[in-house]
């Protein structure tokens, strides 16, 4: 009997134990551990730019003319010592501008970039007249002689720039800044109309052109504004810019007609050869409207927890 009460127990167990065996197959199987993601690499502090903008002229050009008409025309004895010649209204008209750059955020205060610009669609014009009011030998009156000058000017700006951001409200950050670089200033299309008196009681029509011709300068800027957070990649940067961009100048003049005179000016009247320049610098007040993309933004923020899994 005892062994029979033994059996008995025995079976049951096993019976248990094959029962427990088909219940675990039909668990569910445990999920699969996914691999860690890998670092991202930090590119946050990286962005690209790109600006639009209008540069109003801030400055009047200072004109020379090379060679110099009064000392010239004195030395060769066709001009007194009361002899002058004055520009006048030198005016340059603004210009749009575009620009590309890249550059880098440092810290939450400070950034650096260097642009490439091009600045065109400015004019520049003038009035020139040289004048003698004495009566010189072979001369029944005083001389005059105008000539109006227009061409077109376009440069091309290269700057190193930094700024210092303010702090930020309302995702918008002021900003000051400063750059310093190269400018090559080109003027164009240069035309000479005008006249000629000579002091014999005849007056001469005058007329001409000056050769393409570009200078070379140090450039430098100071700049303001406020950026405003579209996104977390995208800025828009709204901004004024004072730029100093350097001098220009013509290149060699031509004369289509000419009047019977012997006077070294830059006149058409007296002859080719003469170069018309700045002797100060241009500046201009730029309004400015720009985009700014970081490139990988999300790196500098920590990615989200990951979800919960489920135990069994």
């Amino acid at each position: 009997m005892a062994k029979l009460k033994a059996l008995l127990l025995a079976g049951g167990a096993l019976l248990a134990l094959a029962h427990a065996a088909v219940a675990a197959d039909l668990l569910p199987p445990a999920p699969a551990l996914e691999p860690p993601p890998p670092a991202p690499v930090d590119y946050s502090g990286w962005y690209l730019r790109s600006d639009v903008g209008l540069g109003i002229n801030a400055t009047t050009p200072n004109l020379a003319v090379s060679p110099d008409p009064i000392a010239t025309g004195i030395a060769g004895g066709t001009l007194s010592a009361a002899a002058y010649n004055n520009f006048y209204n030198p005016t340059v008209s603004s210009s749009g501008m575009f620009d590309l750059g890249f550059g880098y955020q440092f810290n939450n205060w400070f950034r650096a970039d260097l642009t490439g610009e091009y600045r065109g669609g400015a004019e520049f014009q003038t009035l020139e007249m040289l004048a003698d009011p004495t009566i010189l030998t072979g001369h029944t009156t005083g001389q005059q002689y105008a000539d109006f000058y227009r061409a077109n000017l376009s440069s091309y700006v290269f700057m190193v720039n930094g700024y210092v951001d303010l702090g930020t409200w309302y995702r918008v950050t002021p900003y000051v800044g400063a750059g310093v670089g190269l400018s090559y200033n080109r003027l164009f299309g240069f035309t000479d109309t005008g006249y000629a008196y000579p002091g014999n009681g005849n007056q001469y029509p005058t007329g001409g052109f000056s050769s393409d011709a570009g200078k070379t300068n140090f450039a430098w800027a100071l700049m303001t504004g406020l950026t405003f957070n579209v996104t977390q990649n995208l800025k828009l940067d709204v901004g004024y810019r004072y730029l100093d961009y350097g001098r220009f100048t013509s290149g060699s003049s031509s004369c289509l007609s000419t009047a019977p005179i012997g006077i070294g000016t830059a006149a058409c009247g007296g002859g080719s050869g003469n170069v018309v320049y700045s002797r100060n610098d241009l500046a201009s007040n730029d309004f400015r409207l720009g985009l700014r993309w970081m490139i990988g933004e999300e790196a500098a923020y920590p990615p989200p927890e990951a979800p919960l899994v489920r135990k069994y």
